[in-house]
């Protein structure tokens, strides 16, 4: 399984962004970061994949102040790989 894990550095941020997302139709949901990302306010917003692109325009288009990165993170069983997209 893939995602894309939106990290801020605020958890009020985070709680707005996903709200927003929501707001306009896209799905979310709010998640622990990835430990291994090192960044962030311990909150991200993950979304799929295929959402990405429209999410990083929406996400510019909202000047989140505390916007710490994208990280596209690979389940495969036991084994998190997280990479900064």
């Amino acid at each position: 399984m893939e995602y894309v894990a939106v990290a801020f550095r605020s958890r009020s941020e985070t709680v707005g962004f996903s709200r927003f997302l929501s707001e306009n139709g896209i799905r979310n949901e709010i998640i622990n970061t990835p430990k291994s990302a090192g960044v962030g306010c311990g909150l991200s917003v993950k979304i799929s994949v295929s959402a990405f692109q429209t999410v990083k325009r929406a996400l510019f288009s909202v000047r989140a102040k505390t916007f710490a990165g994208f990280f596209l993170v690979t389940v495969r069983g036991k084994n998190i790989s997280v990479k900064a997209i």
